[in-house]
């Protein structure tokens, strides 16, 4: 159907009492963001639609849902309403809607804009006001400048009234109902659960390019980054962009797999194949058959089970333990180490040839402190999982507690900030109140464990200096040293001499020549962590 301006009224009014009817049906978000594409489509095509929450507290802005149409992966679900640089954010600010027809001109930034970048040329959004708050901002993006531009931003001036109104009830009525079984309002972010990766910062959108690209290729891919930065999310999201998204994902942690279970675990085994194998049993690369295989921390696993894996890659064969039928499965690997590869092959922890089979396609995640613009949506993200997952209030981080947070380096990444957050949302509901007295004990903290693990890598925060080896008294007769007092203190001038630090390529681990894991072990029977 053809949009005529002097029928353009009594179009958005037909589709606003039709979506009140929706709203009655209590259908959710899904459905009621499906049922107003469809109507628009009736009138007019898209190309993307969208609708952004504005969470007011926060000052972020999420998805109500998933949007329609083009999709836009470099566009993080959660970020700062900036109004220098989000067409959403100089909505809120101006309550003005805003129509785009040249990014370059309108974003001053040397980098393309996500719109932009996705094929998209034209965007137009509104604001959705309840009283004198904008709630949220209605986006339509087309890949071609349409012929009737104007008379559809008088169509979505007449519509936007109805969808805001709608809106507010859907919500109001989503609070009345987990306010109802005695759960706290999840209020805007929940629509984020479904797509975890924050890419606000250009490093993270760099690397949401490069997923994109690894997950429509078939190749093994390798995945590199520092621990905490979510190599196994990152993992998931290619499989759920890639043509094996309905078939199986299966996770292997490499390090937990026992040298003599191996076979076992990875290609299965017959019944009576070994004592306490009672029945057949499928290895994970038959579970993952048709799906994606993810070898977590694959550098950890001893020189002979990477042999194996090797073999099983090249010949893309194997066979059961106790059997004699070679089986082959169609699986795509995906691994991930947080070692510095260029060591780890030196050290011949890590095979040359299984590293040059896994790395077709290579992608390195930056760690946080090289990420910063997404710090602040983080932790709105992870605060309101939090709250919700405890079923505690909403905690409100304000400029002053957020200032610390933003400044820290953490060296444990993603997995340190969750673990700083949830400790204080607790602390908040426990408490009362949350300060930045309160924010920097618990980095304080942060930083006293980081000294003492070799699972962080080094960071250019001060860390505690390790106990200096004691100096012997000249002119005394020196008593014989036991072996263990001299590998003491021989692993105590190694930990001064790098500053306190366990790994990485200037690490005690690498003055002794000896992996991570074997030097931590010694530490603890040594007294020294």
């Amino acid at each position: 159907m053809s949009l005529r301006m002097d029928i353009v009224g009594r179009c958005a009014d037909e589709i606003g009492k039709k979506l009140m009817r929706q709203l009655v049906s209590r259908a959710g978000r899904k459905a009621f963001f499906s049922t107003l594409s469809q109507l628009i489509q009736e009138y007019f095509t898209f190309d993307r639609l969208c609708i952004n929450l504005y969470d007011q507290h926060s000052e972020m802005l999420t998805y109500f849902t998933a949007a329609e149409g083009t999709v836009v992966s470099t566009l993080s679900p959660v970020r700062p309403a900036d109004p220098s640089g989000t067409v959403a954010g100089h909505v809120i600010a101006t309550r003005k809607p805003v129509i785009i027809t040249d990014f370059a001109r309108y974003f001053s930034e040397s980098s393309v804009h996500p719109i932009a970048e996705a094929g998209l040329t034209v965007t137009m959004a509104f604001p959705l006001l309840l009283g004198n708050k904008v709630i949220a901002t209605l986006h339509c993006s087309f890949a071609k400048k349409p012929q009737k531009l104007y008379e559809i931003i008088a169509f979505f001036l007449e519509l936007t009234p109805a969808v805001a109104i709608c809106l507010g009830a859907m919500l109001s009525l989503e609070q009345a109902d987990e306010a109802a079984t005695h759960a706290r309002p999840r209020l805007s972010l929940e629509a984020a659960v479904d797509e975890k990766i924050i890419c606000y910062s250009e490093a993270m959108r760099k690397v949401m390019r490069h997923l994109d690209v690894a997950a429509r290729l078939d190749a093994p891919l390798l995945l590199l980054g520092e621990t905490g930065t979510g190599k196994s999310l990152f993992a998931q999201e290619i499989h759920r962009r890639s043509p094996r998204k309905k078939r199986a994902f299966v996770r292997v942690n490499c390090p937990g797999l026992a040298s003599t279970l191996f076979e076992s675990e990875l290609f299965g085994h017959a019944r009576g194949a070994y004592t306490g194998a009672l029945t057949k049993r499928m290895g994970r690369f038959e579970l993952a058959d048709g799906g994606t295989l993810f070898l977590d921390e694959i550098a950890e696993l001893p020189p002979e089970m990477q042999s194996k894996l090797l073999q099983v890659l090249e010949d893309g064969s194997f066979e059961r333990v106790g059997e004699s039928v070679s089986l082959k499965v169609d699986t795509r690997i995906v691994a991930a180490t947080n070692v510095n590869v260029n060591t780890a092959l030196a050290e011949h922890r890590l095979r040359a040839d299984l590293f040059f089979r896994l790395a077709c396609f290579t992608v390195t995640l930056p760690p946080l402190r090289e990420r910063k613009e997404d710090i602040a949506p983080l932790i709105a993200l992870i605060s309101e999982q939090a709250s919700a997952n405890f079923g505690l209030p909403r905690t409100v981080f304000s400029a002053a507690t957020l200032r610390p947070l933003q400044h820290h380096n953490w060296p444990g990444n993603v997995r340190e900030l969750r673990n700083t957050i949830n400790h204080l949302v607790i602390r908040q509901s426990v408490y009362g109140r949350l300060t930045v007295a309160d924010v920097e004990a618990v980095l304080r903290e942060n930083r006293l464990y980081a000294a003492a693990s070799s699972d962080v890598p080094p960071t250019e925060e001060k860390r505690p200096q390790p106990h200096s080896p004691p100096r012997r008294r000249p002119g005394l007769a020196e008593k014989e040293e036991s072996l263990a007092d001299m590998e003491r203190r021989h692993i105590l001038e190694a930990l001064s001499r790098s500053g306190g630090v366990v790994s990485g390529p200037t690490g005690a681990a690498t003055r002794l020549g000896l992996p991570r894991s074997t030097l931590q072990h010694r530490m603890r029977k040594l007294g020294i962590l």
